[in-house]
């Protein structure tokens, strides 16, 4: 009998996240790959990242690939090259990634399927890893063929992307793009209030926030799962 890959999807925790506890009343459900698509502190403050870091040693998971988001401040040392040379920092956030799979706009095969994860989403507020409108056709362009799951943390335009009193927010580029290489799914968070999957196209778009507009715990992880491939993909 075949067997089903199962991806527990989060975003947005904004450093609610510390061992043993995910907030009141959010479980995580069972399964193979965790993967959290951005903003797991408030600010990239170095206490947020060793408090992640241990929540994210307790999950039984066989597989966590995490991207950074606009919140995780201390993470983009294009914008901010100070951190790169802070040691402490630099310490915590290397602990970090030796317990994940961290994209940077880069790409890695889990049971045989191509993800490919970025932290960056268009301009807002002057937060981190910021790209202008301009910039997004040939940003994109970056993602891979072939891929198969597109991290990121700002939504693709029309899904999930809905802001009270601004509408549509996300980026008509990255759905370009997302749609071009035909990829089964797109996850991503930053907009709290967008939360949910949508569909387009044969492609499944999920808006991962945990946190609603009001910066509480309110929405379960999105989970799905993919039938095994026979053999990892080299």
């Amino acid at each position: 009998m075949q067997k089903n890959i199962t991806f527990v999807c989060i975003s947005d925790t904004h450093g609610y996240l510390s061992p043993s506890q995910i907030k009141p009343n959010i479980i995580l459900p069972k399964g193979d790959v965790l993967i959290h698509c951005g903003d797991f502190t408030n600010c990239g403050e170095i206490k947020d990242i060793k408090k992640f870091k241990e929540w994210l040693i307790e999950q039984p998971f066989k597989y966590k690939i995490l991207i950074a988001g606009n919140h995780d401040l201390t993470l983009d040392y294009v914008k901010y090259p100070k951190f790169k040379n802070d040691p402490q920092i630099q310490a915590e956030i290397k602990d970090l990634q030796n317990q994940c799979i961290y994209l940077l706009n880069s790409s890695c095969i889990v049971e045989g399927y191509k993800i490919w994860g970025s932290p960056y989403s268009l301009e807002f507020c002057n937060w981190g890893f910021e790209l202008f409108p301009k910039d997004a056709q040939q940003f994109w362009n970056q993602i891979e063929d072939g891929t198969d799951i597109v991290v990121t943390h700002g939504p693709s335009y029309g899904h999930g992307d809905y802001v009270n009193n601004a509408g549509h927010v996300g980026d008509k580029e990255l759905l370009n793009r997302i749609k071009k290489i035909k990829a089964k799914y797109h996850l991503f968070g930053h907009i709290h209030e967008g939360y949910g999957i949508t569909e387009e196209d044969g492609i499944k778009f999920a808006n991962c926030s945990l946190l609603n507009e009001n910066y509480r715990i309110t929405n379960d992880p999105i989970v799905f799962q993919l039938p095994q491939k026979q053999q990892q993909d080299n």
